[in-house]
């Protein structure tokens, strides 16, 4: 039996998937052996390859050992003496990728830990060691833009101009993809981080649910959000988690739902009202002071509200029984919600020097 993705031969199956979620893959290997089928080899990263057995619940974990350039007597040791510490608690290797992550399994025991590490401090070292594969990948993407770029200012002062359209149409489209995947490893580098801090049990509570409903709006101003925040609530999908356009709802009973959303800027106002100074910091040129939200939520808890989530560093959420609670600031009014603040004043300015810079190339050379 066989289909695009999937190919069954007697106890031998065959599997393409792509996981941008190591803890997400872990949970389906481990579904997988519940139906029989346990891995044994893996290619390039997305061809699984499993045998058939008995059904049994298996945990599977994944470490990688990619040495520097210039190893230590530490680094070169650390792989054997890591394997012989996994063998001595259960752990069997099952395969590895050409990506240099080694893929461990063990029977499930219900009384004992199922993971390879089970402290936060463990949990953190290996972050560090996937953070740093995505941050080589990352450089070595700007390197080769930055060497393209070059040969591009090169085409452009030969003598003969023959030749140079069709390679700077090249280029700029291979610089594109370039930079489009440089962007693609650093959001999946930021993913990891945030997940393998978790044990998978942490990670089954907050991201493994299959019950959420994941909506795309753009909401612009407060007053619009708060409002369809709660005629969500009221059809019985309650706010999980959001980003700026995002909104992740667990479907549950309808209940009338307030909600509050905080900005600096409306701190700052409450504060004037009361006499204090307001929060200000001339080095903070991407609005990363927290200062206002700890006031914030001290205000907000105190009038009853129960935080809800946070946006961008920029934008508090808050939510509360309706009438319960007191509302901190006026009702109604436009107020856009910023995502970007200073940080798109900073991509508008490098866009205006280099415009500038480009300008004045283009004038004196062409």
């Amino acid at each position: 039996m066989a289909n695009g993705r999937e190919r069954t031969d007697g106890d031998r199956k065959k599997m393409f998937r792509w996981f941008v979620s190591l803890m997400e893959e872990r949970a389906w290997l481990e579904e997988m052996s519940l139906q029989g089928w346990f891995l044994t080899d893996l290619h390039m990263g997305v061809w699984y390859v499993f045998e058939k057995g008995e059904p049994k619940r298996t945990a599977y974990d994944v470490e990688r050992f990619d040495l520097e350039k210039n190893p230590t007597r530490r680094e070169i040791q650390e792989k054997s003496e890591f394997m012989d510490m996994a063998a001595e608690t259960g752990w069997r290797l099952v395969c590895r990728d050409e990506g240099m992550n080694y893929y461990l399994a063990k029977d499930w025991e219900a009384d004992e830990t199922n993971e390879l590490y089970d402290s936060p401090e463990d949990r953190v070292r290996r972050v560090e060691r996937y953070s740093r594969m995505f941050s080589d990948k990352s450089h070595l993407i700007l390197w080769i833009c930055v060497i393209m770029q070059g040969l591009a200012l090169l085409f452009w002062f030969l003598p003969s101009g023959d030749g140079v359209g069709w390679f700077a149409a090249f280029d700029m489209f291979y610089t594109m993809f370039c930079l489009l995947f440089c962007l693609a490893l650093l959001r999946w580098r930021k993913r990891y981080a945030r997940e393998l801090k978790l044990s998978m049990e942490e990670w089954k509570a907050i991201y493994g649910r299959k019950d959420t409903v994941t909506r795309f709006r753009p909401v612009l101003t407060v007053g619009g959000l708060e409002r369809y925040l709660e005629r969500q609530s009221a059809a019985g999908y309650h706010l999980k988690n959001m980003r700026v356009f995002r909104f992740v709802f667990t479907p549950g009973e309808p209940e009338e739902i307030s909600y509050m959303m905080d900005t600096k800027y409306l701190t700052n106002r409450r504060r004037k009202r009361s006499g204090s100074s307001a929060f200000k910091d001339s080095k903070d040129w991407e609005g990363r002071n927290n200062d206002w939200q700890v006031q914030s939520l001290k205000e907000a808890e105190a009038a009853g509200w129960e935080f809800a989530g946070a946006v961008e560093c920029r934008n508090i959420l808050y939510r509360a029984k309706k009438g319960s609670a007191i509302p901190l600031n006026d009702a109604g009014g436009f107020r856009v919600t910023s995502a970007v603040g200073g940080q798109a004043v900073m991509i508008l300015t490098a866009g205006l020097i280099g415009g500038i810079i480009g300008g004045l190339v283009g004038y004196f050379f062409f």
